[in-house]
C-alpha cells in the first residue's frame, strides 16, 4: 500500500536523479517511460528515501515539476535578450519591464494572475536537471511528450490495442449514424443493399470516407516518426539556454548591440549548431562579431 508523499528538497532531488538514470538507461523511448521504467523508479525511490510511493504519486510530482518548468521557460522566452542572474537562476529584468509584463500577463476580468511573478527573485530549484528532463518535451502542446508521458499512462502494446479498438468503435458508430436513413413522413421500404448503394454514390459519403483514409494515413506517419525517434541519436543542437550560456562565456556583454544580435541569431537551430561546433571562446566571439557586422551593414 502506498504511503503519503512528502516532497521535501531531498526527496525531489532523488526523484529527479532517478528519472535521469532511467532516461539514460533507455527506459523512456519516444518520451514515454516504459513499464519497467516506472517499476524501477518505484523501487529506487523506496530504497533511497525509505518511502513507498506508487507510479501515480511519482507521476503527479513530475506533472507539477514540468508545469513549473514550462511556466518559467515562458518567462525566460519573454525576456529574451535581457539580463540573467546566474546566482538565482532567473531573469534579471528592471521593475519597469516587470510592470509592463505583468500588465500584459494578468487578466483581471477572469481573475487570472500571472504565474511568472513567482520566479521574479529565483527560478525553479534544480533548473539544470529540469532542462535535462523537460527541455525537449515542453515546447508544444499537441506534440509534446512528458517523462512518462507525464500526461499519459504507459506505452505498452495493450494500451495501443485498446485505443485502436476505441477508435474503430467510434468510427463505426459515426459511419452507422451517417448511413441511417433520414426520417420522413411516409415510411418506405428499402433493401439494405439499395440503401448502401445510394449512400456510396453520395458525394458527402465519399468525402467522409476520404477524410477517414487521410486521418489513418497521418496516424501511421506519426506512429512511424515516433518509432524512428526512439532509435535515432539525439541532436547535437544545443537548447536556447545552453546557446545563451555559450554566448555569454565567449565575452558578449549584456545590454549591447552585439548581445541583441546574438539573441536573435540563437533562435535559429543552424546558428546554435555552428556555435556548438566551435571549440574556443575566441572562435565563438569572432563568429558572432562577424554576423553582427553583417547585420549592421544591412541596417545601414
Amino acid at each position: 500500500m502506498a504511503e503519503k508523499a512528502v516532497w521535501d528538497n531531498t526527496n525531489v532531488k532523488h526523484l529527479i536523479d532517478i528519472c535521469k538514470e532511467e532516461i539514460l538507461a533507455g527506459n523512456r523511448p519516444g518520451g514515454c517511460f516504459t513499464r519497467n521504467g516506472w517499476k524501477n523508479m518505484e523501487d529506487k525511490f523506496l530504497a533511497r528515501c525509505g518511502v513507498k510511493l506508487v507510479k501515480t504519486q511519482l507521476k503527479n510530482k513530475l506533472d507539477n515539476l514540468k508545469k513549473d518548468y514550462t511556466q518559467f521557460m515562458e518567462l525566460k522566452n519573454a525576456a529574451t535578450g535581457l539580463g540573467w542572474n546566474e546566482a538565482n537562476q532567473t531573469v534579471d529584468c528592471s521593475d519597469i519591464w516587470w510592470n509592463e509584463h505583468l500588465e500584459r500577463c494578468n487578466n483581471s476580468e477572469r481573475g487570472v494572475k500571472c504565474n511568472h511573478v513567482r520566479f521574479r527573485k529565483r527560478g525553479p530549484k534544480y533548473l539544470d536537471d529540469l532542462h535535462f528532463l523537460f527541455d525537449k518535451v515542453h515546447v508544444t502542446g499537441a506534440t509534446a511528450f512528458c517523462p512518462g508521458d507525464i500526461s499519459s499512462g504507459e506505452s505498452s502494446s495493450d494500451d495501443v490495442l485498446e485505443v485502436a479498438q476505441k477508435e474503430d468503435d467510434s468510427s463505426a458508430i459515426k459511419l452507422k449514424a451517417l448511413k441511417k436513413p433520414k426520417a420522413t413522413g411516409k415510411k418506405r421500404k428499402q433493401t439494405c443493399g439499395a440503401a448502401e448503394d445510394k449512400e456510396e454514390r453520395s458525394p458527402f459519403f465519399r468525402m467522409y470516407k476520404n477524410t477517414c483514409l487521410k486521418i489513418d494515413s497521418v496516424a501511421d506517419k506519426i506512429g512511424s516518426s515516433v518509432e524512428a525517434s526512439s532509435v535515432q541519436p539525439s541532436s547535437n543542437v544545443p537548447s536556447l539556454p545552453d546557446a545563451m550560456k555559450l554566448v555569454k562565456e565567449c565575452g558578449v556583454q549584456e545590454k549591447t548591440a552585439m548581445m541583441h544580435t546574438a539573441a536573435l541569431l540563437i533562435m535559429k537551430p543552424e546558428f546554435r549548431h555552428i556555435l556548438f561546433l566551435l571549440e574556443t571562446k575566441e572562435g565563438r566571439y569572432d563568429f558572432i562579431e562577424r554576423e553582427h557586422e553583417k547585420e549592421m551593414k544591412k541596417a545601414a
